[in-house]
């Protein structure tokens, strides 16, 4: 923001405002003028029209754009949400929404608009999960903004919802994992794999795990924090949800190779001691598959490994939900494949899949 004051050829006073529009995003030029002595008049009113800006309550209806909008909602509705949330609202915004329809003035949005936009992501190649998030956040934006007065309802409303593709998850055989944990011995991801695929740890959970907390003794793994990636840096945060902070029973027969890593501090970090960013471990167990002649599958794909061997060895849906950490059975039942649910006696039941294949340490 600049600002200026001085007297005019005219004999007028004139201070001037030079700012980014709130609404539209815009570079501004707002002028305040009077023939008082001193410019005291002119001078008030700039400095009233500054506080209006900073206040953020300044707007125009026939000028607001979807751009100068959606900057409002993030810096005024979204504060209070978490960073990693945060984040991933502005780079739907910011790389995905505005390019497209920032310009397009707010009250003049039509469902018209936004389809034509979901057209367009789906021919640059985006998946409809990807439009399913930028629709969300669109309807909550612009329910905000019926209820501010600045539309007069919300166009998401008159467009369908996108549909997103179910996933299908590469998931092991029993004697691939078995294969990718002999591959494993002596590497430093070993512990962190046998545990994503046994215990059906999510990806966060096994960064934030550390050997404080699995008691081998009593076989249970205490999962009570989530290492996630955000814009500044890795955080490590407590679980997405109550039922993600849980107990998990630890299959006997991998006991003993847990306790022959067993070490200090964290199961899996950096040489220096600082948490890797999850998506860089994903990127080397790919590089390790690859290396070993190993059929890719995603790291997440080991939690479905676990949750399909866990159906397939009679663990139920209820102790499968409560292991793998969902919210409902619903999700449980929905996606079959990532059930972990079971209690110390589930867990044994466990022991039969590998016990036949693994070497013995």
């Amino acid at each position: 923001m600049r600002t200026g004051h001085y007297k005019r050829k005219d004999g007028r006073w004139e201070g001037y405002v030079i700012y980014t529009n709130p609404d539209t995003g815009e570079e501004e030029k707002k002028s305040f003028y009077c023939r008082s002595k001193y410019g005291s008049e002119s001078k008030r009113k700039m400095n009233q029209f500054i506080e209006k800006i900073e206040a953020g309550d300044y707007s125009d209806i026939r000028k607001v754009t979807v751009e100068g909008w959606l900057k409002k909602y993030l810096d005024v509705y979204c504060r209070d949400r978490e960073q990693t949330t945060l984040d991933g609202y502005r780079n739907y915004i910011y790389k995905h929404i505005i390019p497209e329809l920032g310009k397009v003035k707010l009250a003049e949005l039509k469902p018209l608009h936004i389809q034509k936009f979901y057209n367009s992501e789906r021919e640059k190649g985006f998946k409809n999960k990807t439009i399913l998030q930028e629709h969300r956040i669109m309807h909550r934006a612009f329910k905000k903004a019926v209820v501010d007065g600045l539309m007069a309802r919300n166009p998401c409303d008159g467009v369908d919802i996108p549909s997103p593709e179910e996933y299908e998850p590469t998931i092991y055989t029993e004697e691939q994992f078995a294969k990718l944990l002999q591959k494993l011995k002596g590497h430093r991801m070993e512990a962190i794999i046998l545990l994503a695929g046994m215990c059906g740890l999510r990806r966060g959970e096994l960064l934030g795990l550390s050997w404080g907390d699995i008691d081998l003794d009593a076989a249970v793994l205490h999962i009570r924090n989530n290492v996630v990636p955000t814009s500044a840096g890795t955080i490590t945060k407590q679980p997405k949800n109550k039922t993600s902070a849980r107990d998990v029973a630890i299959p006997s027969v991998i006991i003993p190779t847990l306790k022959r890593l067993r070490g200090l501090g964290k199961l899996y970090v950096k040489l220096n001691g600082k948490d890797y960013n999850p998506g860089s471990v994903s990127r080397l167990f790919k590089e390790f598959l690859k290396d070993n002649n190993l059929p890719h599958i995603r790291l997440h794909d080991l939690r479905h490994f676990n949750g399909t061997m866990m159906l397939k060895h009679g663990v139920t849906e209820r102790e499968a939900s409560a292991r793998l950490g969902h919210s409902n059975l619903l999700m449980t039942k929905k996606y079959q494949h990532v059930i972990q649910g079971m209690d110390q006696k589930s867990a044994e039941k466990l022991n039969g899949i590998l016990t036949a294949k693994m070497t013995a340490d």
